[in-house]
Parts: structure tokens; C-alpha cells; sequence
């Protein structure tokens, strides 16, 4: 028990819902995170549409198909706000979920460019952009299209896997950095060598002349290698000596040190994958097994016996078989999960204790097989 009480908990969202009623089934619902994504998903392809195709500065003077996108959205994303903020048994706790704060932002900026600027110039009297001129008003109203962009950013919310690509590159930021920066400093030291060896040649001035101009030749034909055959013969023709130097450049910058780059970000996206993997499992197991419990029971504490209830549930089966979870395997490991403690007690589990401590057991036994994405999108969906 000790042991478990000092285990950091994980955090979930849903905890902080109410247990029954309307809206926290809605939004703990699967379905609406699907039709989610969706709209969120066509919004992303709709920003492109807008800005190659909407020349207006405000929605009034939009035409019609533009004018009534911009409305649904900002009504779709306005009811799923609401339905995420009455499902909080305590309104404030919603400041503490990072993605709720977040949706809350773009949700306010939306409101504020579709519906609040458009009554400001209806107000003004203007029923189009023409008659505002230059005016602050106008200014404002540019902006406000802009900040579209920021729901992009929902996308990685609803793909964990862009998410985990975002985190493991923040992971490698300090190694991309070190190696970028012995980059530069290769690059600096052979842009003198350049300079130097090719000082008076006017041919190779403009790509010579200084250091700094060097360096950028440097950069983007040894290691970009962008033009680098023009490069080379330019070289060449001074002589075959240069040609060498240059080829020295490129086996070191473009060669060993990019690839090492490379390397580095592989290395440690794969391991903040794995770790992200392992976390979106456990929450995806844990909204299982509550599922499970809703329909076997009404407590919130799982016995021996509930978990064996558990095991003979429909659903609850057809949950394990997409996770790839071995069920007989789990069968054969209830008297290890529920062994009794030092006073000969029967051992017990909340939901969310059990979810954890049911995925750290099939990952002892081999129960789920390695590489089970799977898994972890369905726990993004429960997430």
C-alpha cells in the first residue's frame, strides 16, 4: 500500500468530471472525440481554402460558402467547449487541464473574430472592409484571421503521434544544439582555410571573397550540398588541390556530422515514443477496465472477483483483443494480482490503481507484444 500511496499519480482529465450525467458522457464519449477530430481536421484544410480563395478582410464581406464555414466552426468549437466545461464538478479545476486552457484561448479568439468584430463593424456602420479604410478597426480584424493558424496546434492534441514527434524533438533540443554548434564551428574553421587559400582569385570572389561569404558557400554547397558540383569545378579549375579541401568539408559536415545529427534525434524520439506509448496504454487500460466496472458493478474499488466478472464481459474481451492483451494470460495471473497482503487480507485496487497496476502486469509476462500501436491510440481516445 506504502508503495502505491508513493507512486506518482497519473493525470487524467476525466477524474476531475462528474461521474453521471449529460454532458460528462459526452464528452467521455468516443464518438465525439471522432467527430472532433474531424471538424478539426477539416478546419486545417478549410485555413488553406480561406486564404487562397477569401481575398475579404472581414467575414461581412466574405461570400456566403465562407461566411457560413466560419459560422459553423465557431459554433461547433463553442458547443464542445461547453460540453467540456459543465462536465468539471468544479468549474476552476478546468484551469489546471493545459489543453483546456488552451481550447479556451482559441475558442475566445474565434468569438472574437467571427461573431465580436463583425457586430463592432456592423456598429460602425460599415457592412464590408471597403469603408474602414486603414482604420485601427481593419488592423485588428487581419490579425484576428491570423491567429487561425493557432488551431493547427489542436491537431496534435487528437494524433498522439505528432505529439510524441514534437516531445522527442524538444527532448533532443540540448544534443541538436551541441552538434549544430560544432557544425558552425567546423564551417567557421574551414571558411577561414577558404579565404585564406583563395585570397586574390577573382573568379572565386564572390564565393570566397570573405569569411563570412565563405561560410555561407560553405554552408549550403559542402553541407546542404546544394550546387556542389558547380562548386567543384569552380575549384578545379584553380586547382585540384582545393577540390581535396573542399571534399574534406563535405566528408566531415555533410557526411559524419549531419548524419550524426540525424542519428541523435532517432535515438531519443524512439525513446520519448516508447515512454508517451506506455503512458497512453495505461490510460487507455484504465478506461477500460472503468467501462467494465460500470456494467459489473457500481463500487469503485475492484476485488478478485470483480476483475474474474470483468473477464467474462463482452465488451471487456473485445477491449483485450484490440490491445492485443493475451486473455489467457490474464486468466492465468489473477491469484498474482490479487495476492494477499502481510495480514492475509484480500487484495483490492481502485480503477485507477488497477489500470496501472493490470498494465505493468501484462508487460511483465509478455501479455502485450511490442509494437502494439494499437494501443496506444485507442489510449489517446481515452485520454
Amino acid at each position: 500500500k506504502i508503495k502505491e500511496e508513493l507512486k506518482p499519480k497519473k493525470y487524467d482529465v476525466t477524474t476531475l468530471y462528474w461521474e453521471d450525467g449529460l454532458w460528462p458522457k459526452i464528452a467521455r464519449s468516443s464518438q465525439f472525440e471522432k467527430m472532433t477530430l474531424g471538424v478539426i481536421s477539416f478546419n486545417a484544410l478549410w485555413i488553406g481554402i480561406d486564404t487562397d480563395w477569401n481575398k475579404a478582410d472581414v467575414l461581412l464581406s466574405a461570400g456566403p460558402a465562407f461566411q457560413t464555414a466560419e459560422h459553423g466552426f465557431c459554433v461547433y468549437f463553442c458547443f464542445e467547449w461547453y460540453v467540456r466545461f459543465m462536465s468539471f464538478k468544479r468549474k476552476r479545476d478546468g484551469l489546471r487541464d493545459f489543453w483546456f486552457v488552451f481550447d479556451s484561448c482559441l475558442v475566445l479568439m474565434m468569438f472574437l473574430e467571427t461573431w465580436v468584430m463583425t457586430a463592432i463593424i456592423l456598429a460602425v456602420g460599415g457592412g464590408s472592409g471597403a469603408g474602414l479604410g486603414d482604420a485601427s478597426i481593419l488592423r485588428m480584424a487581419r490579425l484576428l484571421r491570423l491567429s487561425r493558424m493557432a488551431r493547427m496546434a489542436r491537431l496534435f492534441r487528437a494524433m498522439p503521434e505528432l505529439l510524441i514527434l514534437v516531445k522527442g524533438i524538444a527532448a533532443a533540443m540540448r544534443s541538436v544544439i551541441i552538434t549544430l554548434l560544432l557544425l558552425a564551428i567546423l564551417i567557421y574553421v574551414f571558411g577561414i582555410a577558404f579565404t585564406q587559400l583563395l585570397d586574390g582569385k577573382e573568379e572565386l570572389a564572390e564565393r570566397f571573397g570573405t569569411v563570412v561569404k565563405s561560410m555561407h558557400t560553405l554552408l549550403l554547397s559542402g553541407t546542404l550540398l546544394d550546387g556542389v558540383g558547380d562548386v567543384v569545378r569552380m575549384l578545379h579549375a584553380e586547382h585540384w588541390v582545393y577540390v581535396l579541401v573542399f571534399y574534406l568539408f563535405v566528408l566531415l559536415a555533410a557526411l559524419t556530422v549531419m548524419n550524426m545529427l540525424i542519428g541523435v534525434l532517432c535515438e531519443i524520439v524512439s525513446d520519448v515514443a516508447v515512454q508517451e506509448k506506455a503512458k497512453l496504454s495505461m490510460q487507455y487500460v484504465r478506461r477500460m477496465v472503468a467501462e467494465a466496472m460500470e456494467e459489473t458493478k457500481k463500487g469503485k474499488t475492484i476485488t478478485k472477483a470483480d476483475f474474474e466478472a470483468i473477464l467474462r464481459n463482452k465488451k471487456a474481451m473485445e477491449a483485450f483483443e484490440k490491445a492485443n492483451v493475451e486473455v489467457s494470460g490474464l486468466s492465468d495471473g489473477i491469484d498474482v494480482l490479487f495476492k494477499s497482503d502481510e495480514e492475509g487480507e484480500p487484495r483490492t485496487f481502485t480503477v485507477q490503481a488497477f489500470g496501472v497496476a493490470l498494465y505493468e502486469h501484462c508487460l511483465r509476462h509478455n501479455l502485450i507484444p511490442k509494437g502494439a500501436t494499437g494501443l496506444c491510440r485507442m489510449g489517446a481516445q481515452g485520454s
